[in-house]
């Protein structure tokens, strides 16, 4: 199992050249940096700002102001007192310098940048074991990153397809329904057609009728009439009585 970041910290004096540096300055540091390992930070910070008014664009001040900020969880402010520290000439102290900056990178969870600042602090000093470590540290970590996130969005998919079929199967299990309500309502839409089918066909029909009546008694009359005609042709002539000689 991985052990923890690990993490510089704040730089000692004896790195200041004496020739080029306040004593003053010089006490005000130490004094910062023996707050600092009583884990003081507020006091600590207050120590280097006082310091930095001897010398405002010193690399060691800025460094140990980062170091403070990161230990009071302010990686942003870290951060930006890295950038003054970068600065310097001294290719030690920059390499310390991308080690800390990897290290606020990780806090902030820019984990792809993080790799990147410790792979600048090995190119500068590639003996520190440290920067080693922490390298490796943090490519697991973003390994292990991209590997819960490919498995939560596979997660996503199955949960999404099986949301699917369930919508799927249910629709499925309503068409029989539906399908038996449209063929009710299909049924009763034909039987309605029928029945005013039915009615238009009836109508006509007793018209029909009524004319085929006035006809048959038209026909009934001149029947009637022929046959009282044919009746006189038939009849016999007058009788005729023997006579009596």
């Amino acid at each position: 199992m991985m052990k923890k970041l690990l993490f510089w910290s704040v730089l000692p004096v004896l790195l200041l050249s004496q020739a080029s540096y306040p004593q003053l300055g010089r006490q005000t540091i130490v004094q910062g940096n023996k707050l600092y390992e009583e884990e003081r930070y507020d006091e600590a910070m207050n120590k280097y700002r006082d310091a930095q008014v001897h010398d405002p664009e010193s690399p060691i001040i800025q460094f140990n102001m980062s170091a403070t900020q990161y230990k009071k969880k302010k990686y942003e402010d870290s951060l930006k007192e890295l950038e003054g520290a970068l600065t310097t000439d001294d290719a030690m102290m920059q390499s310390q310098a991308f080690y800390n900056m990897g290290n606020s990178l990780y806090r902030l969870g820019k984990l792809p940048e993080s790799i990147m600042a410790y792979q600048q602090a090995l190119k500068l000093n590639p003996d520190d074991e440290d920067a080693k470590y922490n390298l490796e540290f943090v490519r697991r970590q973003l390994k292990d990153q991209s590997e819960k996130q490919q498995q939560n969005q596979e997660q996503q998919q199955q949960q999404q397809q099986q949301q699917q079929q369930q919508n799927q199967e249910q629709q499925e299990e309503q068409n029989p329904e539906q399908e038996q309500e449209q063929e009710q309502q299909n049924s009763e839409d034909e039987q309605q057609e029928e029945q005013q089918q039915q009615q238009q066909e009836m109508q006509p029909t007793e018209e029909m009728s009524q004319e085929d009546a006035e006809r048959i008694l038209q026909a009934l009359k001149e029947d009637e009439e022929k046959m009282k005609d044919a009746r006189k042709q038939k009849m016999p002539g007058t009788i005729r009585v023997l006579k009596d000689w």
